[in-house]
C-alpha cells in the first residue's frame, strides 16, 4: 500500500486559466446546470489561479513540519540514551570508590543512587512525573538497543513518536523467561511487520494491528502471559475540570467486563417514566454509590468510610461569598458542593480557613515526634509529596525533617515537609537537597545544580492585619487671608 502524491498534470488539467465557466467534477463540462441553480463559485477556475503557492506546496510544508517534529523526538531519545550511558559509567566509578573507601554500606548502592539521581534530573528538566520519566528513559534505551528499524523510521521523520510508542509498548511485552535470544528474535519479526504499517496507519489503527501481530509472534502462550499480567492490575484517579474526575481500573478482562455489565444492568432497572437521568448518568451514579456505601460479600469494608479533606472559606460557608472550596487531591470545587460537604457529611474532614488556627507550629529541639495537630496542618499545607513534580498524596507520604534531626534540625513547620517513600529515599541517599524558603515554599537543588521551587498547595499564613493609613496632613492656613472669599469689586479688601 502506498500513498500517492498529488499529480500536477492532473491539477493543471482542471485549472486552465482560459476557462471562465465553472468546472463540475465527474460531469460533462458542456452540460447546462439545472435552472435556478446558482453557480458554485468555489469551483471557479479563476479562484484556483489565485492560490500562491500551489496547494501541494502548502500541504508539503505541513508534512515537513511534522517530519521535523519526529526527527526532533529521535534526537531527544538519542540524547537521553547518551546521558544514560554516561551516568552508568559515573555510577560504576562511584561504586568502585565506595569499595576502596570501605565503611558502612547505604541502603542504596552507588549505582542505584546515581540511577535515581538521573531519573529525577530528567523528570524535572522536562517537567515530567516520575513514571513518565522512567518510561521515556526506557523508551530511549529500547530505540537505541532493541528496535533499530523503529529508531531509523523515527529519525527519518517517517513515523511520529506516538507511532513509535505503540510499537515499543507491544514490544516490551514480548519477553520469555530465561530465553532472551528467543524474545529478541520475536521482537525483530514483530518490528519488521509493524514499521511499514506505521508509516501508513493512524495511531489507533496501528495499536489494533500491533496487538494482533504481537499475539501471532509472541513465543509464549496467552495463558502463561495472562498469569503474569494479572499482577499489573491497578486503579488510577484522574482530576478533570469543573469539579469532575475519572476513575480507571485495570484487571482481569472477565471481572472488569462483569462489573461493567452488572453496573449497566442495575442502571437499567432504575429507568422509568419519572427518571430524568440518562443510562450513562445512572451507571455512573450506581457505581459510585456502591463503592462509597457498599461492602463486599464477605463484609469487608463495613464501617470503613473514605476520608477526604475539604477546605472551605468561612465566607463561602456562610453564603456570603462564592469563592470555591478546595478538595484535597483534586483542586477547586464549586461553592455549593463545598457547603454540602461541610454541612455534615460524616465521611469528610471539615477544615475551615480561619485567621487563627491555634496549631503549635514549632516544637524546636524539644521532641523529634511531630504532634498530631501539626501533622494535620502540614497535610493541608502540602497536600502532596513536596518533591518537584510528585503528586503522591500527603496521606501516603512521610513527614520528613528537611535538615535531619541528628544534624540539628528542628521539629517545626519550616523544617518539616511531606515526602513519599521514594523521594524520601532520594533525599536521604542522593545529592538532591531541599531548603525551606519560608511560607511553605521549598527549593530543591539537583546534583547538576538546577534549582526548582515547590509552592505550597494551601496558604496557611494568617492574614496580615491591615496597617492603619496615615492621616493626611492638615491644610496650611493662610494667615494673611483668613476669610478667603472671591474678590468683590464693590467691596475691596481693606488689606
Amino acid at each position: 500500500m502506498t500513498v500517492e502524491e498529488p499529480s500536477e498534470s492532473h491539477l493543471d488539467s482542471h485549472m486552465d486559466s482560459s476557462v471562465d465557466s465553472p468546472v463540475y467534477s465527474s460531469v460533462d463540462s458542456t452540460a447546462e446546470p439545472p435552472p435556478d441553480t446558482p453557480p458554485d463559485t468555489y469551483l471557479d477556475a479563476q479562484h484556483f489561479n489565485l492560490v500562491e503557492p500551489s496547494l501541494a506546496e502548502v500541504y508539503d510544508a505541513i508534512k515537513e513540519a511534522d517530519r521535523e517534529m519526529n526527527r526532533a523526538a529521535a534526537r531527544r531519545a538519542a540524547a537521553i540514551y547518551t546521558a544514560q550511558r554516561v551516568i552508568i559509567d559515573v555510577g560504576r566509578a562511584r561504586a568502585e570508590a565506595a569499595v576502596q573507601a570501605g565503611g558502612r554500606r547505604p541502603p542504596w548502592s552507588p549505582e542505584e543512587a546515581t540511577k535515581e539521581e538521573f531519573t529525577c534530573e530528567v523528570g524535572d528538566l522536562l517537567r515530567l512525573p516520575r513514571r513518565t520519566t522512567e518510561t521515556l528513559i526506557e523508551a530511549s534505551r529500547t530505540l537505541a538497543e532493541e528496535l533499530p528499524a523503529t529508531r531509523e523510521a523515527l529519525s527519518n521523520g517517517a513515523i511520529s513518536y506516538r507511532h513509535a510508542q505503540v510499537i515499543m509498548d507491544q514490544a516490551w511485552g514480548i519477553t520469555v523467561d530465561g530465553d532472551q535470544v528467543a524474545a529478541a528474535r520475536a521482537r525483530a519479526v514483530f518490528e519488521d511487520v509493524l514499521v511499514p504499517d506505521a508509516e501508513l496507519l493512524t495511531v489507533a489503527k496501528l495499536a489494533d494491528r500491533a496487538r494482533r501481530v504481537r499475539e501471532r509472534t509472541h513465543p509464549e502462550t496467552i495463558t502463561a502471559r495472562h498469569q503474569k499480567s494479572v499482577e499489573d492490575r491497578h486503579l488510577v484517579f484522574q482530576a478533570l475540570n469543573d469539579s469532575m474526575a475519572s476513575l480507571y481500573v485495570t484487571g482481569d478482562a472477565e471481572k472488569i467486563q462483569a462489573a461493567y455489565h452488572r453496573t449497566l444492568d442495575t442502571a437499567l432497572t432504575l429507568q422509568g417514566p419519572d427518571e430524568t437521568r440518562t443510562l450513562t448518568q445512572l451507571a455512573a451514579d450506581v457505581l459510585t454509590d456502591v463503592l462509597i456505601g457498599g461492602v463486599t460479600p464477605d463484609g469487608t469494608g463495613a464501617g470503613v468510610a473514605a476520608q477526604v479533606n475539604v477546605t472551605v472559606p468561612v465566607l463561602t460557608l456562610l453564603g456570603k461569598s462564592e469563592e470555591p472550596g478546595y478538595l484535597a487531591g483534586y483542586g477547586p470545587i464549586d461553592p455549593d458542593t463545598a457547603r454540602r460537604l461541610a454541612a455534615g457529611a460524616p465521611s469528610f474532614t471539615r477544615l475551615l480557613t480561619h485567621p487563627e488556627t491555634g496549631v503549635v507550629l514549632s516544637m524546636g529541639r524539644d521532641t523529634y515526634k511531630v504532634p498530631a495537630a501539626l501533622k494535620k496542618w502540614l497535610e493541608v499545607r502540602d497536600e502532596t509529596c513536596t518533591f518537584p513534580g510528585c503528586r503522591r498524596s500527603a496521606k501516603r507520604s512521610d513527614v520528613d525533617h528537611s535538615v535531619e534531626w541528628q544534624h540539628g534540625g528542628q521539629t517545626d513547620a519550616m523544617n518539616l515537609a511531606h515526602l513519599c517513600p521514594y523521594h524520601h529515599a532520594v533525599k536521604s541517599y542522593t545529592r538532591w537537597t531541599p531548603r525551606h524558603l519560608g511560607d511553605g515554599r521549598i527549593e530543591w537543588t539537583s546534583p547538576a545544580g538546577y534549582r526548582y521551587i515547590v509552592e505550597p498547595s494551601a496558604d496557611m499564613r494568617p492574614p496580615r492585619k491591615p496597617q492603619p493609613q496615615p492621616k493626611p496632613p492638615a491644610p496650611a492656613v493662610d494667615v494673611w487671608n483668613l476669610n478667603p472669599e472671591p474678590d468683590d469689586p464693590d467691596n475691596p479688601n481693606p488689606f
